[in-house]
């Protein structure tokens, strides 16, 4: 079950793939996003711009200029803000911005 965090975003298990597809089609539009043979739920957005969420939490983005590959502890979905983020164990943070 999400978890609402102070600065009015959703922390989502990675692996919860519920929560996960429902809050990519908030985050990117129920249109752009698939799952693959795989379950891997996939949002994309303009150009090579991705998310990519595996059935065991990994997360793959596509973004110019930089991208993430790896496996976070936590996503912090901030829809009023157009932001993502993935929260490691070690505290490291990985920001996705919606194009």
């Amino acid at each position: 079950m999400p978890r609402r965090v102070t600065d009015g975003g959703s922390s989502v298990d990675p692996t919860d793939r519920a929560a996960v597809r429902d809050h990519l089609e908030r985050f990117a539009g129920a249109d752009a996003v698939t799952e693959a043979d795989d379950g891997t739920l996939r949002a994309e957005f303009s150009g090579r711009t991705h998310v990519a969420v595996a059935p065991d939490g990994a997360v793959d983005t596509g973004m110019p200029l930089h991208s993430f590959d790896g496996t976070p502890e936590r996503l912090v979905f901030d829809h009023d803000s157009g932001e993502l983020r993935a929260e490691l164990d070690d505290g490291g943070v990985y920001v996705f911005r919606r194009p």
